[in-house]
């Protein structure tokens, strides 16, 4: 079979709150897999406790699997990119030495779709896995309508920017900071750089967004008399964060 892999964050759904396509894609995913210590700390005033497990990790594990089981990966790369096409190659010859693998240049449109040309390499690579390093809600769009033509792979996963961190553009938050979730406090504080314009969009996006915008619909949601119109959080209310049919630890029988 074929099977498409999404890792939802606060950003994403509350993105797919207003995207129908999205969230149709994301809730009819063959798995899901929390990414964003918010999906975390939902859980548990649910009463569940979920393990959550980042793109960035995911990635470096498929890779390994792949190179072992000598499957052939392909990737898109978002063409505006941090990190190049050539940037991505490079990382993977140095570091998976035995990978065969292909990356590719995509871009993206203002109405959220993708282009495949139809020269596209893609077509005689003939790859097991896909990830695509568009960012959402293009990379999951992309996916959802074009796994099909190409029959070898069995899994695509959305990746955003995660090969931004293997090959060095992005630094990723010391190891502490990931374990107790502050990774979002490091990449505000790496923006430092960047134009007020630019590191001000930053800010809303992860500190409003994912850190007030996303807890309080949620908890609005869990009081009873509130009126509930936004039904994905039921949804996830309902099965919390597992919409799909697979486990996150059966990645590797999937492909």
């Amino acid at each position: 079979g074929q099977y498409q892999i999404v890792t939802p964050n606060p950003e994403i759904i509350l993105t797919a709150l207003k995207d129908e396509e999205l969230f149709y894609i994301l809730n009819n995913a063959d798995l899901a897999i929390p990414d964003g210590i918010g999906l975390k700390f939902a859980a548990w005033l649910t009463g569940k406790n979920i393990e959550r497990i980042t793109g960035a990790d995911l990635v470096k594990d498929i890779l390994k699997i792949a190179q072992r089981e000598n499957k052939k990966v392909a990737i898109l790369n978002w063409d505006k990119g941090l990190s190049s096409a050539d940037d991505i190659k490079k990382t993977l010859e140095k570091n998976y030495q035995d990978l065969k693998f292909i990356v590719e240049n995509v871009a993206r449109t203002e109405t959220n779709s993708v282009e495949i040309h139809s020269d596209s390499s893609l077509k005689n690579f003939n790859p097991d896995i896909l990830f695509c390093a568009l960012g959402a809600p293009w990379q999951e769009k992309l996916i959802f309508h074009n796994l099909k033509k190409w029959p070898t792979t069995k899994i695509a996963m959305g990746v955003g920017g995660s090969f931004d961190f293997l090959t060095g553009k992005t630094r990723r938050a010391p190891s502490v900071m990931r374990l107790i979730g502050l990774e979002w406090l490091w990449r505000l504080f790496k923006q430092r750089t960047q134009p007020p314009l630019s590191r001000f969009s930053r800010i809303k996006r992860i500190a409003y967004n994912a850190l007030i915008l996303f807890p309080l619909k949620f908890l609005l949601l869990l009081q009873p008399k509130v009126p509930i119109s936004e039904d994905y959080f039921q949804l996830l209310l309902e099965n919390p964060f597992y919409p799909s049919r697979q486990n996150h630890n059966h990645v590797q029988n999937l492909i």
